[in-house]
């Protein structure tokens, strides 16, 4: 059974998603299986790995286990959250932006104001953009989300109108303008479902990137604040026993940190290799509509 499920999804997307769903376990039950509270002050500070504490403990006394088991509650939703806000306003801008490039003043139009648009926001380093993103908006989980939501949409309005360009020279286009519909209803009717299958494989990896982001911008203090648990946080403080010799602190959730990316990009990588069966049957169902109408 695991050899058919691996043949038929592909070994990264197996790999990928175990250790995605792994995350989300952690998350889900981070309360019910850690020693500690997150924030709960233990009495020991900075001791070693082993016995009671199994990854020590930090300068304040909390156990970087219990930590470290509930950071991804906070670094998993941003990510999610962000990167499904900006898919959501990538799809209609990248599909204006694909379907009406050239073709009329109006359209042609909003098509350039929407790719300058992304032009610019892509003209500065990402981790440069997001700080100034938040740092205008403020510190906190909500804004954090809002500033890499941002970010985030040039990719996914990129990768739509790519899709796009090249649907809209399909035949079942040309049979739908025949037919006497708008190009606005074609455009997200027949041609966007079409164009959404790379799109969607992009999210996966985008997810792991606004978490490698979100630590970033908390490594700094621009992003999620002590005593929260969060990976990027307990790296920072940890950061600063590195010269003492208590290492503890700030490895564990560097390791996490980095697993995690791994398996996201991992499945989203499965996911762009493996056929979009949704897509190719979406696009087979408007052939034979078009057949149907004109055949």
């Amino acid at each position: 059974m695991i050899r058919r499920l691996i043949g038929r999804h592909g070994a990264k997307t197996v790999s990928g998603g175990a250790i995605v769903g792994l995350l989300i376990l952690l998350a889900l039950f981070a309360p019910l299986i850690s020693p500690y509270g997150s924030e709960e002050l233990t009495g020991e500070l900075l001791a070693a790995p082993g016995g009671e504490f199994p990854f020590g403990t930090d300068r304040r006394g909390m156990d970087v286990l219990s930590r470290t088991l509930h950071a991804p509650r906070v670094d998993l939703t941003v990510g999610l959250a962000a990167t499904l806000l900006a898919f959501v306003i990538g799809i209609p801008l990248g599909t204006i932006a694909g379907m009406f490039e050239d073709r009329g003043r109006l359209g042609g139009f909003s098509a350039q104001v929407i790719m300058r648009g992304m032009d610019v926001m892509q003209a500065f380093p990402v981790f440069v953009f997001a700080l100034a993103l938040v740092a205008v908006l403020g510190a906190g989980p909500l804004n954090l989300i809002l500033g890499l939501a941002f970010v985030n949409t040039p990719v996914f309005v990129r990768q739509i109108r790519t899709g796009i360009l090249v649907l809209r020279e399909e035949p079942f286009v040309e049979a739908a303008t025949i037919a006497g519909w708008s190009r606005l209803r074609i455009a997200f009717r027949h041609v966007l479902p079409n164009a959404l299958g790379p799109a969607a494989s992009l999210v996966s990896v985008m997810i792991g990137f606004s978490i490698l982001l979100t630590a970033g911008l908390s490594f700094v203090g621009a992003g999620v604040r002590l005593p929260t648990a969060e990976w990027g946080v307990m790296i920072s403080e940890g950061s600063n026993q590195l010269g003492t010799g208590e290492w503890w602190p700030s490895l564990f959730p560097g390791l996490s940190l980095a697993f995690t990316i791994f398996g996201f990009s991992l499945l989203g990588e499965g996911l762009r290799e493996a056929p979009s069966r949704a897509g190719s049957g979406t696009l087979s169902r408007s052939y034979r509509w078009a057949e149907r109408m004109f055949g």
